[in-house]
């Protein structure tokens, strides 16, 4: 007589992918759960039986803090040790397109928080650009938008070295700082050199 083990892979992934979808309702990582839940579902039904004497003996296995990251970096050897039985090719080849879209989702989530900051920091940089030349109140706008591009743009910069729209904010916001503090030291200038028609 044989019984359906507990401990063997399929069950024990689908447990702790449940558990964790279930804490954390984000959209990517839904859509991620069922695509494991398939992939982990779609496997040989005889790999999950077993003879009634290795129910007792099967190895325990701990569910990791983050599942999805820890699954994305196992390795095809670990995988089949965990399943209990050699894979076939096919197995092999959907578990790393599976791998790799887990770690592409991971990844995308991570730069679309920077990609806002560092669009966040060019798009202040061109309206302190813009407000220089805008009589009277643009000068101070201005140099309130360059300092928000600065820090907007730094912050994004450090999460993302390679950020384009982030280090153009930079750059607009220190040009713009550039700027104020020319025209600052023209008027200065022209101010000192001006005569005041017989008051002195």
């Amino acid at each position: 007589m044989q019984q359906v083990d507990k401990n063997k892979f399929p069950d024990k992934i689908a447990i702790f992918l449940f558990y964790y979808f279930s804490l954390n309702h984000d959209k990517m990582k839904k859509i991620l759960f069922i695509i494991a839940f398939f992939a982990i579902c779609s496997y040989n039904g005889s790999a999950s039986i077993s003879p009634l004497s290795s129910a007792t003996s099967s190895p325990s296995y701990i569910i990791p803090a983050d599942p999805l990251q820890h699954f994305s970096s196992l390795s095809m050897k670990e995988i089949q040790k965990l399943a209990g039985r050699k894979l076939t090719l096919k197995e092999k080849i959907g578990i790393k397109v599976l791998q790799w879209k887990i770690r592409k989702g991971i990844n995308n989530g991570k730069k679309e928080v920077v990609r806002g900051k560092g669009h966040t920091a060019k798009i202040l940089g061109i309206i302190a650009l813009a407000a220089l030349f805008v009589p009277l109140v643009g000068p101070f706008a201005s140099l309130t938008c360059a300092i928000l591009a600065l820090v907007f743009g730094y912050s994004a910069l450090k999460a993302d070295p390679g950020d384009r729209q982030a280090k153009s904010g930079i750059l607009m916001g220190w040009i713009t700082i550039g700027l104020f503090v020319l025209a600052l030291l023209l008027i200065i200038a022209i101010l000192s050199t001006w005569s005041w028609g017989g008051w002195g």
